[in-house]
């Protein structure tokens, strides 16, 4: 019980970081922000938080790239009974799901190099 209280405190208390220094702007605060912030509040069942957060970016016209996070917003839509949205977003991003895995993440100039 007692790591429970902790878990939920850390999660206020990033949530009030956010608030107070980050979540107001979110037109320029950077992805890799936004992300550990969405999974705080979904490793904490904070559902509601998801969604405003990813509402808010997606109001920006932000759009992840990263099919971890359009998962853990589909669940949160789902777990507070909002199946259309869950399909909107599994929709909007459905092209994330189709690509393939990269076998490497090479840089061009690597890739180039090998090649001469």
């Amino acid at each position: 019980m007692h790591s429970e209280v902790q878990k939920n405190h850390r999660a206020e208390a990033a949530h009030e970081v956010w608030v107070k220094k980050l979540g107001a702007d979110l037109h320029s605060v950077p992805w890799q922000l936004c992300h550990p912030m969405i999974a705080v509040y979904y490793r904490n069942n904070i559902m509601e938080r998801v969604v405003k957060l990813f509402k808010g970016l997606e109001a920006f016209d932000r759009k992840t790239r990263d099919k971890k996070i359009v998962k853990k917003v589909g669940d949160a839509y789902e777990v507070l009974g909002l199946i259309e949205e869950k399909e909107r977003v599994l929709e909007k991003y459905k092209s994330l799901f189709n690509k393939t895995p990269q076998s490497s993440k090479k840089s061009t100039r690597t890739l180039l190099k090998s090649t001469k």
